[in-house]
């Protein structure tokens, strides 16, 4: 009779290496994935299973070490770290992925025995077996590890959230972020949004992006053709703040990838993308080629840059700590380097003084962060009103319907935590491959100012 394989899943074998390089290296979900070959010859389910797993794993990987220390109170280290990157990887398929048990105690098994540690595979095989158990008869401990929001936090995150925002706040912020991402679509013509969400099986927004609970973008009806982008249903909000641009001369500073660059050219706006980074400025090429649209695209340091003449909009989706997008990056959660908020936000004012010299008399600014925290939000607001010559300009409520904003707060700023939209998600099903349920929205910090 012919051995049995005991080879783990192609799949499994990628996120285990993934989990390992991001937690122990610090490196980015989405720039590993997409420069680890073996994880690009994976068949498309395939693929998506183990993106799915390896974002969970890291996602929940704080909840996840209360499980495992639960179960082996003295986690293995050194040599033996890749146990527990199996154990993690294990615990998150079957608490939060609804997994199935014997695939995943028997998987975890070959994984132990394929990097070289076959003496724990008794380890484990029995501390998964008693996790298993205990989701069907312990409902309350597996529900206690899920509710605890802000154990995978660093200090770094939740301190500032807890300062800016107050504890209740500061968890709902938390939970929120804890959410798997959903696929939102920006449509070149609105007008076509509901037939295409109709066709993509998809939740049309009220500001009207196309909400999918998931999938692979270059997959999906639309996308050859560049009938719509890839873009967070919040991100749509600044250039919506602008009104009709209709033949408006538009600088969108920080450009790349270039969502709101495309916004602004379907407005119908003379767009500037001006970008630092030529590596993501070719990004931004590739996506305006697909979408059949065309910029004037420039490689600058917009400290050191200004435009011909004075132009009608400026919009400075400035670079920020970026903890508004951790559901879509949940490897920050992971990074030990804190980023230096006072320098970025030092940074961010520095731009806004220059762009300020670049508009009309009237002319309007825009100012986005996707940061959930003050300093790089109303304090930097607060600080335009005070140093630049530019005035207060109020949000028509319009660009944000659909939206729940953080209320008390001038009506020229906008704050949106990750839980705002409101209802989004009442007639999305989960897919075949039973994926948890989406919601919600990148967190995002807007301001609108005009020059006298």
């Amino acid at each position: 009779m012919a051995k049995r394989n005991q080879h783990p899943e192609p799949s499994r074998k990628i996120a285990l290496a993934g989990m390992k390089a991001i937690m122990s290296s610090g490196k980015a979900l989405d720039e590993w994935l997409e420069h680890h070959e073996p994880y690009h010859r994976l068949e498309p389910r395939d693929r998506r299973f183990c993106r799915r797993l390896l974002a969970s794993s890291i996602r929940y990987h704080g909840q996840a070490m209360l499980a495992l220390r639960h179960y082996v109170p003295r986690a293995p280290k050194g040599r033996q770290q890749m146990a527990t990157y199996i154990l993690l990887l294990a615990l998150t398929e079957l608490i939060w992925l609804d997994g199935k048990s014997h695939a995943v105690v028997d998987q975890s098994v070959r994984l132990i025995r394929s990097v070289g540690l076959e003496h724990l595979h008794g380890l484990i095989n029995a501390s998964l077996r008693r996790c298993v158990k205990d989701i069907e008869t312990h409902p309350s401990l597996i529900q206690a590890w899920k509710d605890d929001h802000a154990t995978g936090f660093p200090d770094w995150i939740k301190s500032r959230l807890i300062a800016d925002w107050g504890m209740d706040q500061a968890d709902k912020i938390m939970a929120a972020l804890l959410t798997p991402p959903p696929l939102d679509l920006t449509m070149a013509d609105p007008e076509t949004a509901a037939d295409m969400a109709e066709q993509l099986g998809g939740t049309l927004l009220p500001q009207g992006s196309i909400r999918l609970s998931d999938g692979a973008p270059a997959q999906l009806e639309g996308y050859v053709d560049g009938r719509w982008w890839v873009q967070d249903a919040a991100a749509t909000i600044p250039v919506r703040m602008m009104g009709d641009i209709k033949g408006k001369h538009v600088i969108d500073a920080c450009a790349a990838p270039g969502g709101k660059t495309a916004q602004c050219i379907a407005g119908g706006g003379n767009v500037t993308a001006i970008d630092q980074s030529a590596a993501r400025l070719i990004r931004l090429k590739e996506n305006l080629t697909r979408l059949n649209m065309t910029a004037e695209v420039i490689t600058a340091d917009i400290l050191d840059w200004s435009p011909q003449a004075a132009v009608d909009v400026v919009l400075i989706d400035a670079p920020c700590s970026a903890t508004g997008t951790i559901r879509r990056n949940p490897d920050k959660l992971t990074h030990q380097k804190t980023p230096d908020v006072a320098m970025l936000s030092d940074i961010q004012m520095s731009m806004v003084k220059q762009a300020a010299t670049w508009l009309k008399s009237g002319g309007i600014l825009i100012f986005a962060t996707c940061s959930l925290f003050r300093a790089e939000g109303e304090d930097i607001a607060a600080r335009i009103i005070r140093e630049t010559d530019l005035i207060p300009d109020p949000i028509d409520p319009q660009a944000y319907a659909g939206f729940m904003p953080y209320e008390g707060i001038a009506p020229h700023l906008l704050r949106l935590f990750p839980d705002a939209l409101i209802d989004a998600d009442k007639d999305i099903k989960k897919d075949a491959d039973n994926a948890m349920m989406t919601h919600g929205n990148d967190g995002f910090f807007m301001a609108q100012f005009r020059r006298r």
